[in-house]
Parts: C-alpha cells; structure tokens; sequence
C-alpha cells in the first residue's frame, strides 16, 4: 500500500493473489483520483529471458483486451514495466467494478439459506451470454469463468465479467515454449473442462461449460466436486 507506479498509480490495498499474479486496488492520478484495478505479473523466476518473453507475449494479448468494448467487461487501461527493489515488474491496468463477486453473494444467500432461482439462473444466462458471445466473435476465450471473476455490479445488478486469464494464458505459453517449467494449470479446478486442465488449450464451449458450472453452484450451493 502507498507505492505509486509510474508516477500515477498509486496501491490502496491488495485484492487477490494467485499463484503468478498479485492484484491491487489502485487510484489513477492521471484520472482525478479514479479507482483502478493493477495486476502484477510475478513469473517467480529471476531470469531476465523469461521476463522478456513475457513481456512479448502480454503486450500481445494485451493489444487484444484494448480492442474489448462491452458494458459488462471492464476497460483495459495500460501495460508497462517498473523497476522495483532493482528487478523489473510487469503491470496491467483496468478499470474497477464496484460491486460483489458471486462467490460473495452466494455466501451470503447460503447463511441466510435461500440460494439462487430457476429465474435468477435464466436471467443471469440472458445477461451473460450475450457477452460470451462477443468475445468469441472477436476470437477471444476468457478461460478463467468462475464465481470468483463474475461480479454483480453495485450501480445497476448487472453481471459483469472479470479477469480475463490473460496471465495463465501467458504461462501456458512460457511452458509450452519450455522457458518456463510446467504444472500449473490454465482455469479453476471443478469450473474449467477437463481437457483445459490437462492441455491448457480452451475453445469457446470451454467457457459455456464454465459458465453452467457457475449456475449449477448458485441453484445447489454445492461445489463442483461435491
């Protein structure tokens, strides 16, 4: 908290953490203060060749989330290098979403014990999947959907989609190309097909299956592997 990158973005708190990215809730200087989302890239390697392929392959995929222009997915703002405590860190920018995750609503329906309705499922399918189909008409694939990085927003109740596995899917990339060991999955476990688990490769029916795990969890209140 409190550091301030590239002279504007300056870290409020930490969000989430996974195992090769860290997630910061950020305010812009440059925008009058604007709550923003700063993901690190963490590659737990000290080697410069794989900092530099990583670099190649984000400002790639990055190029791809800058052409996203959705209501329910949040703009991407910025991607660039900083150096920290002498080693170099690698940064995304988006925009915030002010709401809760499905995750944390489904906790709070399953204390009070009502959980989601036939209705609610159909209208958050009506409202999602209009979504999905944009981003695969672009030729993209989200590949991380999960109760985690669906967010219901505050301003309107409106589903929206987060966190594209832009750093798994760079991972992947590393391991394929060897400059990086493998072992790490690309999706969630229980939400992702298997196949995607197992290959990391992902097709557009990888995120609709995701997506109906997401449903089967908010009308049971059961995990996937219960």
């Amino acid at each position: 908290p409190e550091t301030v990158l590239q002279n504007r973005y300056r870290l409020l708190k930490l969000v989430a953490e996974g195992g090769f990215a860290q997630t910061y809730l950020a305010e812009d200087r440059g925008r009058f203060g604007e709550r923003c989302v700063v993901k690190e890239f963490c590659p737990n390697s000290s080697d410069a060749t794989v900092f530099e392929k990583a670099q190649e392959l984000f400002q790639r995929e990055a190029q791809t989330l800058y052409k996203l222009e959705h209501p329910q997915i949040p703009k991407f703002r910025a991607l660039f290098t900083e150096t920290l405590d002498q080693e170099k860190r690698l940064f995304l920018v988006q925009d915030y979403v002010e709401g809760q995750t499905y995750r944390a609503v489904l906790r709070q329906r399953s204390q009070s014990g009502k959980l989601f309705s036939e209705s609610e499922i159909r209208q958050l399918l009506n409202q999602l999947l209009p979504v999905l189909s944009y981003i695969h008409g672009l030729g993209l694939i989200h590949r991380d959907l999960s109760l985690e990085n669906l967010i219901l927003r505050t301003a309107d109740q409106t589903p929206v989609l987060i966190d594209f596995g832009v750093v798994k899917t760079v991972v992947t990339q590393l391991q394929q190309t060897r400059v990086m060991p493998s072992g790490t999955a690309v999706g969630k476990f229980g939400f992702a097909p298997i196949e995607q688990l197992q290959s990391g490769r992902a097709y557009p029916s990888s995120d609709l299956y995701s997506l109906a795990v997401c449903c089967l969890v908010l009308l049971t209140g059961r995990e996937p592997a219960q």
